[in-house]
């Protein structure tokens, strides 16, 4: 499974110590097992674990999360419910969430919002109906080529999940995907682009990013300089094309562009400990960082039985928030986008994410940079940046008409 983040939203303004906009999204890994075994799924040794949380774990966590929200007026929580395949849950497990969270947030007056990633591999009267009465959004992972996204015999899922989005399109429920670029997706970015562009739908193309065991991603993994150059024909592609489809990451890649270009005063850094955007639940109550699960050094600590304060106390968070502050330095100290670029993509990325340079040893972004250059270097040659700023202004109203 992938999960569709929202980094950004997780900024902080220069100067201030105020969360920029307040916002925690929690990645709730509810159960691993799942009925696909899609071959580069970092979560591939546990698939077939029918180990899953409990309501009275689920109802601690959502207490938690309501006290340490309740001292943040007005911050939202956000619950990405996660897996393996989360729909493969009861029904009324989700029904119960909606429970405990109408009585520990609704009722002390904090936001929150439920969506589910799903492979969409079954799709039953009763996963309608929760789509409809529990989650606000629904994402929906498929690579559309490759053959890596198989079940449990082996047998192709595209057909059936295909099948199964037009049924959500049938019963006029808004859906977003996500399609892993690996080496099987990146040689057909741009039919990729075309399919979603046909079907007027936004989409995120994710690369890679965690490993289940040694060796796992060796024939499905893209070197970073490869990860650029598919994004790179995303890039020319949206910028041609006529539709107003939401294609991430090159929308906030290019919005982050016309902000530099543009000389906006509004100066934006990311810090953990100020404002933590993404936080992973796993099965068992551990808490990470978005780029450190599942390193168990790193743990904050266990929302089933800790308040939230207390798990940023902790010395693993220190040590988490040590290293993520000596990536952002490495990394970010001297680049020209840094301020519109906020450092997340440093700050939180995994083992995976880390590129080195091999002269200095010292981080690098290896994707981001490369990619804000090739956008900026295209609109300008376009004379595109006006443009691109209404463009992306609009998108950013609709969103925020939705929100």
């Amino acid at each position: 499974m992938s999960v569709d983040a929202s980094p950004e939203r997780g900024e902080v303004e220069a100067g201030s110590h105020e969360p920029m906009p307040p916002y925690l999204q929690l990645v709730v890994k509810v159960s691993k097992f799942c009925n696909l075994r899609c071959r580069y799924c970092y979560e591939f040794p546990s698939l077939g674990d029918r180990t899953a949380m409990t309501v009275a774990q689920v109802r601690n966590m959502i207490r938690h999360v309501g006290e340490w929200l309740s001292d943040q007026p007005g911050r939202t929580a956000d619950f990405v419910w996660h897996g393996g395949e989360p729909l493969l849950m009861p029904p009324d497990f989700y029904r119960e969430v909606k429970r405990a969270q109408e009585e520990f947030l609704e009722a002390a007056s904090i936001p929150y919002g439920n969506s589910v990633q799903t492979n969409l591999y079954r799709l039953t009267d009763d996963d309608l109906a929760l789509m409809k009465d529990v989650f606000d959004d629904v994402g929906v992972s498929v690579d559309l080529v490759g053959g890596q996204r198989v079940n449990v015999a082996g047998r192709q899922a595209q057909p059936r999940v295909l099948a199964h989005m037009q049924r959500l399109m049938d019963e006029g429920l808004n859906f977003g995907c996500i399609t892993v670029l690996s080496r099987s997706t990146a040689p057909h970015v741009t039919e990729i682009h075309r399919f979603f562009e046909d079907m007027d739908m936004g989409f995120r193309l994710l690369p890679i990013y965690r490993t289940g065991y040694p060796g796992q991603q060796a024939v499905h993994e893209l070197a970073a300089e490869e990860i650029v150059d598919a994004f790179k024909t995303l890039t020319d592609r949206w910028l041609v094309s006529d539709s107003f489809i939401n294609v991430e990451p090159i929308e906030g890649y290019a919005a982050q562009v016309v902000h530099a270009l543009s000389g906006a005063d509004n100066r934006r850094y990311y810090d953990k400990e100020l404002s933590e955007t993404i936080l992973v639940i796993d099965t068992d109550g551990s808490v990470y960082s978005n780029g450190d699960a599942y390193d168990p050094a790193l743990c904050h600590g266990n929302i089933f039985t800790q308040s939230l304060s207390s798990t940023r106390r902790s010395a693993s968070f220190a040590e988490a928030l040590r290293q993520s502050r000596q990536r952002v330095r490495e990394t970010c100290t001297g680049c020209r986008f840094h301020g519109s670029c906020s450092g997340f993509f440093a700050a939180e990325s995994t083992p995976e994410q880390r590129w080195r340079d091999p002269v200095t040893g010292l981080s690098v972004c290896g994707v981001v940079l490369p990619v804000q250059e090739y956008i900026e270097e295209r609109l300008t040659a376009l004379g595109l940046v006006d443009d691109v700023t209404r463009r992306l202004d609009r998108a950013l109203l609709e969103r925020r008409a939705l929100d």
